[in-house]
């Protein structure tokens, strides 16, 4: 309340009014294409209507063609047929393996570091590697040479930016941020205190901080060295009943260094990535008090190198190596951690070559040799990738991507609601990488402020690992994980449709996509008959429109259908396992069509020197109840729906000095 009383004592003085103006133009909403990805820069992302005032890279990727969520309004991202664990996030080069927060409302990247985003699904670059669905890369804007001090604000965050030159030659950004769930829960409590009885106590410790230095080394070089860290803890529980407690924490560095020739371009970068996650539960079940805790590891150690050669103006050849070093400890129980180290090595080439106006062409090939030392195993595989875009005419084109794809870490995906829960896990002897091959073509066109693009892609995948307890937050199966997953294939095919209008004052945009991907020979689930992938959605509408900063965005996705792993479904809690009917196996219980409209406002004014940006709008107008999952209740020993997002008003206020 305090929030908005602030913004209204300050939307009263005359100051305000004589400097109001529309803060987004409409081409900064613009999606660029170019082979097979899709960009855009900061302004396009914090557009999105959000839980937090504002939008961030995966809100931004959520709204494409392709792209299809799982819990309404988390970050989880199913992408042409693929599991959320099939995608990567990296930040400046370095892979995110946690980079949910505040329960998967947003992302642990704070959004005033970064310079763009780009969404690529097909012909990817000869750098890309150990995924096989879609590749979400963030940079961070290089630091300014004036200095600059940023104070923000939202719903569930405030935070602190500062960057400038130190010296000539020298320059810095930090960042930080802070969530004050704790104490708007506990105001929550003393004001409103019917509204939490399903709440005995609740407390939340989460934050990040970014900082990144960078030293012009040169007139065509520079030195930079960056650091991430973040941390989610949440603890809570109900009156007499149960204590739960949940939690992951990213630790990110990176020393970079850059060079641009006349001819060649170079880059080496070391980098060091931890991630950590940890569950605990005390849950009375029939008069007895039971008690679980696990814990998963993954420490990444990257050390990478790449040329790339402008030899004319229309063609570009590039090589690479990369070498990693991994620690796993996934689904730890009680002190002593099981750990199992790998070892992932990649050599590329990749050419490009383009006749203005008239074709361009990228061809990527890379190997990967890959070893797991605890279970004595090695191989050697090959990937490759190809776009190729053909002007048909000059307002007409087509686009052709083609793709052979491997990944070595897997995800055994646990509640589908983009938290951090997920147990990453490395092949092995039984679980070898997963493979897929893809193909995507499509006509894009253009004529005055419209712009339109239409494609089809097909998509096989193979060596899928399907976790057989994955509606279970906490089991115990998860210390010996390689005997509970079952292995198979996979198909996805579909069409995608994206529409964009740009005015001088109004934007417009609608991505669709048509879809289905399913699973199918997995020997012990379903009796090896075919069944919808997770978050299978047939349709997927999303529709954005803005006038003058007044945007509204309507989305419509078809609701998936529940797994269960067999028959019944095997509840595990030390002392005790018993079975529960979770209707009966699979592709049977059909889950309700997501339906949500979003409505906001933006706009920028100045107080003297000091500029401000403030985000308005309410997610989810409608109060739709969009459930995603079912859970059994312990209490009550009896399945339930789960819906996350009710109706939220939110702002975003950031204030430059």
């Amino acid at each position: 309340m305090s929030f908005l009383t602030c913004y209204i004592a300050l939307a009263q003085e005359t100051v305000w009014r004589d400097t109001l103006k529309a803060a987004v133009k409409t081409d900064a909403r613009r999606i660029e294409a170019s082979l097979g990805r899709l960009h855009t820069g900061i302004e396009g992302m914090r557009g999105v209507v959000s839980p937090l005032g504002e939008g961030d890279p995966t809100r931004w990727a959520q709204g494409l063609p392709g792209v299809a969520t799982g819990a309404d309004g988390t970050t989880s991202m199913y992408v042409r047929g693929g599991g959320s664990g099939n995608n990567l996030l990296s930040l400046d080069g370095v892979p995110v393996y946690g980079y949910s927060h505040i329960l998967g409302l947003t992302t642990i990247i704070p959004t005033g570091t970064i310079e763009s985003a780009a969404l690529g699904k097909g012909g990817f670059d000869g750098a890309e590697s150990n995924f096989t669905a879609a590749h979400l890369r963030v940079l961070t804007k290089t630091p300014g040479d004036t200095q600059k001090l940023t104070f923000s604000l939202n719903n569930f965050l405030a935070g602190v930016e500062v960057e400038g030159p130190i010296g000539n030659r020298l320059s810095y950004i930090v960042s930080a941020r802070v969530s004050p769930l704790t104490w708007e829960y506990l105001a929550v409590r003393n004001a409103l205190p019917d509204l939490l009885t399903g709440f005995d106590h609740f407390s939340a410790s989460v934050g990040d901080v970014y900082g990144k230095v960078e030293l012009q080394t040169g007139v065509r070089s520079t030195l930079d060295f960056s650091a991430l860290g973040s941390l989610d803890r949440y603890d809570f529980g109900s009156p007499g009943i149960s204590r739960e407690m949940m939690g992951w924490q990213n630790i990110l560095a990176q020393l970079r260094f850059r060079r641009n020739g006349d001819v060649t371009k170079i880059e080496v970068r070391a980098s060091a990535n931890m991630y950590e996650n940890t569950q605990e539960q005390d849950k009375t079940y029939r008069n007895i008090m039971n008690r679980l805790t696990l814990r998963s590891l993954l420490d990444e150690f990257t050390l990478a190198g790449s040329l790339r050669h402008q030899f004319t103006p229309h063609f570009t050849l590039g090589e690479g190596v990369d070498t990693r070093y991994a620690i796993f400890a996934p689904g730890q129980s009680g002190k002593k951690m099981e750990t199992t180290e790998v070892v992932l090595g990649g050599v590329w080439l990749q050419a490009d070559y383009s006749i203005p106006e008239i074709v361009s062409l990228r061809a990527a090939l890379r190997g990967h040799y890959y070893k797991n030392l605890k279970a004595e195993s090695d191989r050697f595989d090959p990937e490759a990738s190809l776009a190729v875009k053909v002007n048909l005419a000059k307002w007409l084109s087509l686009e052709v991507t083609g793709d052979r794809l491997m990944q070595y870490y897997h995800t055994l995906e646990g509640l589908p609601v983009g938290w951090s829960l997920d147990m990453i896990v490395p092949s092995g002897a039984t679980v070898a990488p997963e493979t897929a091959l893809q193909g995507n073509a499509g006509l894009t066109a253009s004529a005055g402020g419209h712009s339109f693009s239409a494609g089809g892609f097909y998509k096989k995948m193979d060596n899928l690992v399907y976790y057989k307890y994955a509606q279970s937050l906490f089991s115990g199966a998860l210390t010996s994980w390689e005997e509970h997953v079952d292995i198979g294939k996979g198909t996805a095919y579909g069409g995608e449709f994206l529409y964009e209008y740009i005015g001088n004052d109004f934007y417009a945009r609608a991505a669709y996509t048509l879809s289905k991907a399913t699973r199918h020979d997995f020997a012990e689930t379903n009796g090896g008959r075919p069944f919808h992938a997770r978050f299978d959605r047939r349709h997927v509408l999303n529709a954005t429109a803005s006038w003058k900063g007044l945007s509204a965005t309507f989305i419509l996705q078809s609701g998936h259908w529940e797994n269960g792993a067999a028959e019944t479904y095997p509840m595990h809690i030390p002392g005790s396992i018993w079975e529960a009917d979770y209707f009966a196996g699979i592709n049977n219980y059909h889950m309700p069509t997501v339906i949500r409209l979003d409505l906001g406002y933006q706009f920028d004014f100045k107080t003297g020197r000091v500029q401000h940006n403030v985000n308005l709008g309410v997610c989810n107008v409608t109060n739709h109840f969009n459930p995603f999952m079912l859970y059994f209740d312990t209490a009550t020993e009896s399945w339930k729906e789960i819906a996350l997002m009710p109706i939220l008003p939110n702002f975003s206020w950031r204030i430059t000095l």
